[in-house]
């Protein structure tokens, strides 16, 4: 059963999942940065969902998702700092892993979080080797400080995202306020017409009001009042 903490992290993911990377060639140049200034075959930027880890962006391999029993960022996403696993063959959290045990026979793996601001990880900036490997200090700095740049970028690209949504509710709202105005004018007139004729027939000064002339007022009004309430009715939906 899925704890609160990783249902909230799972629903960060699949808002997150929505954005298009492949539009934003920002993401694309942080995962190749990162693997030249780290001298890496292969980077990721990952998605850790409840059974897959989607590989949003990458460079050096094709896969676009792999299991989430077999990734290495499952672990990674454990923990604020960047995680370094040195030689996979020496860790006893891959002894049956078989992206390590079988082809492609990982060794070396590198990844830093991608932490929100409200302190959810969603998955990792991560690098892989194929060989026993390691990064420097300014390299892993390096790691750390492209991981917080992920997250601001998407971050970024979901506040847009979310804003562009409002913008066009708000330009439909308003194109139906519109739509609806124009359709209940006459509605409105007709009504408001019969009040004003009565109103001017009752100002002559030689006109002395009686009865039906009053509850045909009254019919009026309460036909303008109906009016007005279903409008404010219809447009409040």
């Amino acid at each position: 059963m899925v704890n609160q903490d990783e249902k909230k992290r799972l629903e960060a993911v699949h808002r997150f999942l929505l954005l298009d990377y492949d539009k934003s060639s920002e993401f694309q140049d942080i995962v190749d940065l990162a693997a030249q200034l780290c001298e890496m075959p292969v980077a990721l930027i990952t998605m850790l969902d409840k059974d897959v880890n989607w590989i949003k962006v990458r460079t050096g391999i094709d896969a676009e998702v792999m299991p989430r029993e077999t990734s290495f960022c499952q672990y990674g996403i454990q923990q604020d700092q960047l995680l370094i696993i040195p030689d996979a063959t020496k860790d006893s959290r891959f002894d049956s892993n078989p992206l390590v045990q079988e082809n492609p026979n990982v060794r070396f793996y590198a990844g830093a979080p991608l932490v929100l601001n409200n302190g959810l990880r969603l998955g990792t900036l991560c690098l892989f080797d194929v060989k026993p490997n390691n990064i420097s200090a300014l390299q892993q700095k390096t790691m750390t400080i492209l991981s917080r740049q992920v997250t601001f970028l998407m971050e970024l690209e979901l506040s847009h995202k979310l804003l562009q949504q409002h913008v066009e509710k708000i330009e439909a709202n308003n194109a139906s306020l519109r739509k609806i105005a124009h359709m209940q004018s006459h509605d409105i007139r007709q009504p408001l017409t019969s009040i004003m004729g009565l109103i001017n027939t009752i100002k002559d000064d030689d006109y002395v009001i009686d009865r039906e002339r009053l509850l045909m007022i009254e019919e009026a009004a309460q036909d303008l009042d109906t009016t007005i309430r279903a409008i404010v009715t219809e447009t409040g939906e």
